[in-house]
C-alpha cells in the first residue's frame, strides 16, 4: 500500500499541510518542426508510451490533422522515421495511405504524387492506448470526420478504422446570443482498470451569454460503444480570478488529462485563459497547465491557484499555450513529464487575430521531476494523520524531505501514542525504516519546514 499525495482515502486529518507542487524548470526543446508536412508545430496534443524497446511518441503536427510519430531509445533523443507514405493532395483521413491498410508493410510503396513521412494518421487531438496483451495493442481515439472516431493498429505505425465510426457523434453546441455554433474537438482518452475513459470537451453558457469550455466525461467497456456524455467540471469565478491576476478576463477549461496515481487520479488540467471572443472565430487567449485531483476520476479540484507549468516558463513573456501527452512516463527512480509550448496564443489563424508572430512555433519538451514527487504534504509546523495501518512485519518507506527540518513519526492506538520516531536532515525518495511499533495504529506525521511525497508499507 503507497500513500501519495493528494489523498482522501487514507489520510484522515491534518493540519497547516499545503500541497506543493514540483518545480518545472524551463528547458530545450527535444522536438521541433523539420519537414514541410509539420508545418510551424510538432506538440502535445498525443502520447508518450515506453515499451522494453524504447520509447514512443505521437504528436499533433501541420495543420492539427496530421499525427506525427517518433521513436527514441532514451525518452530524451528522438528520430522521426519514415513510415509511411501520404497524399497530401487527399482529404484529411487519406492523407495518410496506410490507414487503409492494416496489414501495410513498414515501408510502404510509393504512389503517383505520394511522399515518404513519419505520419501515422490524420486526426485532430490523438490518444494512443497501448495494450501489449491485446490482438489489437495500439488503440487510437481521436477526432475526425462526423465526431469522436476509433482505430487499432498492430505495430503502432499503421492504423485501421473500426467499422463504427464516429464512435461519439458530432457534438454540437448552439449559442444563441451569439448565433455561433460550438464543436467538441478534445477528448484525451485512457485505459482504467477493465474501463476506456474519455474527458470529452462540453460547452455552458454563462450568465453573461458567453460559450464556456467544460470538462465531460464518457467510457467504454470495448472502444466501441461509449456512455451518454456528462459534464462533469465547469469552470468558476476561481478559475477566472486567475486569469484576471494573469491579465485576461475569464477561463476555460481546454482540456483535461487524467492519470491514476495513488488511490485517486492526478490530471493536466489545461486552463484556457481568455483575453476575447474573436467575432468571427473562436477565443482568443493563452494556455497554461495546472495540476487537478480526483478520487473518482470524475469529481476534480485543482491543487492549486499557481500554474503547474505557466505560459512564460521558456518563451516569457511571447509564451502562447501549454498542452501535454495523455499521461507522464514513470520510471524507476523518476518521473518523465512532457510538455509543449508554443510563442502564439490560440487564435493565431482567425480572421480577426490582429497580433503578428514573426516566427510561430510550437515545440515538446522534457522536464525530469523525482519519483513520486508531482506532489507533496509540506509545512513549516504542520501535521497530517493516516488512517489505521498494520505496522506487523512490515518495514516502512518513506519518500521525503527535510533536508533543514525535521519529521516525527507518532503511532497512536485509540488516540494515545504508544511509540514515536525522528528523522533529521534528510533528503531522500526512498528512505526505509522499520517502525517504532509492531501492531495495528495511526501514524501521525509531524513535520517541521519539511515534506512529504509517499509513504509505503513494505
Amino acid at each position: 500500500m503507497t500513500i501519495l499525495f493528494p489523498d482522501d482515502d487514507h489520510i484522515a486529518a491534518s493540519y497547516n499541510i499545503e500541497y506543493r507542487q514540483a518545480e518545472i524548470k524551463p528547458s530545450e526543446a527535444i522536438l521541433k518542426p523539420e519537414f514541410h508536412w509539420e508545418g510551424n508545430r510538432t506538440h502535445m496534443y498525443g502520447t508518450v508510451i515506453k515499451k522494453e524497446s524504447g520509447y514512443e511518441m505521437y504528436y499533433q503536427c501541420g495543420n492539427a490533422l496530421r499525427i506525427g510519430y517518433a521513436i527514441s531509445n532514451d525518452g530524451l533523443v528522438w528520430e522521426k522515421p519514415m513510415i509511411n507514405a501520404a497524399d497530401f493532395k487527399a482529404s484529411a483521413h487519406k492523407v495518410v495511405q496506410a490507414n487503409d491498410t492494416l496489414e501495410a508493410s513498414d515501408v510502404p510503396k510509393l504512389g503517383e504524387g505520394q511522399e515518404m513521412t513519419n505520419l501515422a494518421a490524420g486526426y485532430h487531438m490523438p490518444s494512443v492506448i497501448y495494450e501489449p496483451k491485446s490482438e489489437k495493442p495500439y488503440k487510437l481515439f481521436a477526432y475526425g470526420e462526423a465526431g469522436y472516431r476509433a482505430l487499432y493498429s498492430k505495430n503502432g505505425r499503421q492504423f485501421y478504422e473500426y467499422g463504427y465510426n464516429p464512435v461519439i457523434e458530432l457534438l454540437e453546441f448552439p449559442n444563441r446570443y451569439t448565433k455561433k455554433m460550438w464543436y467538441s474537438d478534445v477528448a484525451p482518452a485512457y485505459k482504467d482498470g477493465d474501463l476506456y475513459k474519455a474527458m470529452i470537451k462540453t460547452y455552458e453558457i454563462d450568465a453573461d451569454g458567453r460559450t464556456r469550455r467544460c470538462i465531460g466525461y464518457s467510457q467504454s467497456r470495448d472502444f466501441i460503444g461509449w456512455s451518454s456524455i456528462e459534464t462533469v467540471w465547469i469552470p468558476g469565478k476561481g478559475e477566472d480570478d486567475i486569469a484576471k491576476k494573469r491579465g485576461f478576463f475569464w477561463s476555460d477549461f481546454y482540456g483535461l488529462c487524467p492519470f491514476a496515481y495513488g488511490s485517486g487520479y492526478l490530471g493536466f488540467l489545461w486552463l484556457f485563459e481568455i483575453e476575447k471572443e474573436l467575432p468571427r472565430g473562436t477565443n482568443q487567449g493563452k494556455m497554461e497547465i495546472f495540476l487537478a485531483y480526483s478520487r473518482d476520476g470524475k469529481s476534480w479540484r485543482r491543487i492549486s491557484d499557481e500554474a503547474f507549468i505557466p505560459w512564460d516558463l521558456n518563451f516569457r513573456d511571447e509564451g502562447g499555450m501549454v498542452t501535454t501527452p495523455s499521461a507522464p512516463v514513470f520510471e524507476e527512480d523518476h518521473i518523465k513529464l512532457y510538455y509543449s509550448d508554443s510563442n502564439f496564443e490560440h487564435g493565431l489563424h482567425e480572421k480577426d487575430f490582429t497580433k503578428v508572430i514573426q516566427q510561430p512555433i510550437w515545440v515538446t519538451r522534457c522536464s525530469i521531476v523525482q519519483k513520486e514527487r508531482l506532489v507533496g504534504a509540506a509545512s513549516t509546523q504542520g501535521w497530517l494523520q493516516t488512517c489505521s495501518l498494520s505496522f506487523y512485519d512490515r518495514r516502512l518507506r518513506l519518500n521525503l524531505a527535510c533536508k533543514n527540518g525535521e519529521v516525527v513519526l507518532r503511532y497512536l492506538v485509540s488516540g494515545h501514542e504508544v511509540a514515536s520516531q525522528r528523522v533529521k536532515a534528510v533528503d531522500d525518495t526512498d528512505l526505509v525504516i522499520k517502525p517504532a511499533y509492531e501492531g495495528d495504529a495511526v501514524l501521525h506525521i509531524s513535520l517541521e519546514n519539511a515534506a512529504v511525497y509517499a509513504i509505503e508499507l513494505i
